[in-house]
């Protein structure tokens, strides 16, 4: 094993005993929080493994960077945005369209709920993060008509768990390239009472499950599952919709190319009174300059 002195420290102590390890060749090392550590003996070094926070010092941990968002420690991929820091796109979108309200969420729920997303878009790999993205629409949509606090969290959640009734769908009818039979079709449709049933016992979530079973509802009642009409439908699943199809048409799928904003713009006018909510794409046309932004920038 090579022999190497501890020269290119910023420290040479021992965290442990406190001792001056700057001469010594071959000392016990570990990794914590991407940094590396020495120690004078493998005692030392078991003794930090076991509790590393009570070893390090009071000013190392205060120089410790978290998401603004999520709280999470950052120790790379640093995002500097506006008055971040972020460990992500994701968490600088939430910070900038929900503000503070997911803080009215438990964070068990949220994780539960990231968990669950994760699970349905890798599931269906060829829409890559869809449940993310229409949700940043949702979002947006949602300010722009003037939600607020649980109202908001709601939409946001629904919108991330709309598809969660997939789950019970078999592969050979999800992941299907062709064009699916009737009976698969009818499988497929489904998914709404599935993910309702999945959610609605859920304490917190249960004005979510409202949103999942009314997601494929239209306006004029031609949707499914129950063929609801109108103001029947909650608000949160009408602008679902409308930010559903903005962003079906603007991602590539395998089976058509994407088109661009204003051409999605002007089909999602053209069926406003049909499969929308004609107030919903009023609202929408209002908060056309940051959709076009984020559809510009698709993050994934």
């Amino acid at each position: 094993m090579r022999a190497y002195k501890v020269t290119d420290l910023t420290t040479g102590i021992d965290p442990v005993c406190k001792m001056d390890i700057s001469g010594l060749h071959n000392p016990a090392t570990t990794v914590y929080r991407k940094k590396k550590y020495f120690f004078c003996s493998e005692r030392c070094r078991n003794r930090f493994l076991n509790n590393p926070e009570l070893f390090i010092s009071e000013t190392e941990k205060s120089n410790v960077i978290h998401c603004k968002a999520c709280q999470t420690e950052i120790y790379d991929g640093l995002h500097i945005k506006d008055d971040g820091p972020y460990c992500c796109d994701k968490c600088y979108f939430r910070d900038r369209f929900l503000g503070g309200v997911l803080e009215k969420m438990e964070g068990v729920y949220l994780a539960t709920i990231e968990a669950f997303v994760k699970a349905i878009d890798t599931r269906e790999h060829e829409v890559g993060d869809h449940s993310y993205r229409v949700t940043q629409f949702a979002m947006i949509l949602s300010r722009k008509i003037g939600i607020k606090g649980r109202d908001l969290v709601d939409i946001y959640c629904g919108s991330l768990l709309h598809d969660i009734g997939k789950i019970g769908i078999p592969d050979s009818i999800l992941l299907k390239q062709g064009k699916l039979t009737e009976e698969e079709t009818s499988i497929m449709a489904q998914h709404p009472e599935a993910g309702y049933r999945i959610i609605n016992h859920i304490g917190y979530l249960s004005r979510v499950a409202d949103i999942i079973h009314s997601h494929h509802e239209l306006y004029d009642g031609t949707g499914y599952p129950r063929g609801l009409k109108g103001n029947e439908i909650t608000l949160g699943a009408r602008i679902f919709a409308v930010c559903d199809t903005l962003d079906a048409l603007t991602v590539d799928r395998p089976y058509r190319n994407a088109i661009p904003f204003k051409e999605a713009k002007e089909y999602i006018v053209s069926v406003s009174g049909t499969r929308f909510d004609p107030q919903v794409v009023e609202d929408f046309l209002r908060a056309e300059d940051d959709l076009e932004e984020f559809v510009a920038k698709i993050m994934l």
